[in-house]
């Protein structure tokens, strides 16, 4: 990791007794030999333009080694952000590793009202993009494969969010992920499963499963919506 190591030096040194915490998370937050793909969280106890400036260059070195841009903030905001970014708080929650600094995961606490309106507001834009995507795409399998790529990408974030609603253990593998949020949500297993498995697994489309698929996931993706917003807790 001499990439971290020398990013993170390179923050202490810029923002001082000003930097807070680097936390990772996301699938390689606990992989200590990552070599790239890390996603990491720079909480600072301010932030201005200044600091911003200051930081701007590592950052560049960062993203030029093919990670993720990071999340900046001050520390008001990841105190303030727990409901609006309900998902994402409990996606680091449960899979993060503190880099540097204080452990502010420990403060996090996810309201699940704010949890299932993240969900119904995430479906509700995936369905959005799915059906503009659908009526720009429909006649390419190649892009039709990229955009049931992010399909599935999306279902998995808000899957992960439903167990969680319901205290359920969130399996590590999408397929397994697919089959515990089935006790909670009603939808075409056998079509999510082969969309995570192309994802994931490396499986591959025939082109009259690319065909239904493409129509299911409308009607699949309606359905779910309407049950997460019939969701009470």
């Amino acid at each position: 990791m001499r990439n971290l190591d020398k990013f993170v030096e390179e923050l202490k040194d810029k923002l001082g007794d000003n930097l807070v915490s680097i936390i990772a998370f996301g699938s390689q937050a606990n992989v200590e030999d990552a070599k790239n793909n890390l996603n990491l969280m720079i909480v600072a106890d301010t932030l201005n333009a200044e600091n911003l400036y200051e930081i701007s260059a590592p950052v560049k070195k960062w993203v030029n080694a093919k990670n993720p841009i990071p999340v900046v903030m001050n520390r008001a905001e990841w105190f303030s952000s727990f409901d609006v970014y309900a998902i994402e708080y409990s996606d680091i929650k449960d899979n993060h590793r503190i880099i540097y600094g204080e452990d502010l995961v420990s403060y996090i606490a996810i309201n699940k009202y704010y949890l299932r309106l993240q969900c119904e507001a995430e479906m509700k834009a995936l369905l959005l993009k799915y059906k503009n995507k659908f009526l720009l795409n429909i006649k390419s399998d190649r892009e039709m494969k990229k955009v049931l790529n992010n399909v599935i990408k999306t279902l998995l974030v808000i899957f992960r969010a439903i167990l969680r609603l319901h205290d359920r253990p969130v399996p590590y593998r999408a397929v397994d992920i697919i089959e515990s949020v089935a006790d909670y949500l009603s939808f075409n297993k056998i079509v999510l499963s082969k969309l995570a498995k192309v994802k994931y697994e490396k499986d591959t489309y025939t082109k009259q499963e690319l065909i239904f698929i493409e129509a299911e996931m409308l009607k699949d993706i309606q359905s779910m919506l309407k049950q997460i917003d019939a969701m009470h807790f």
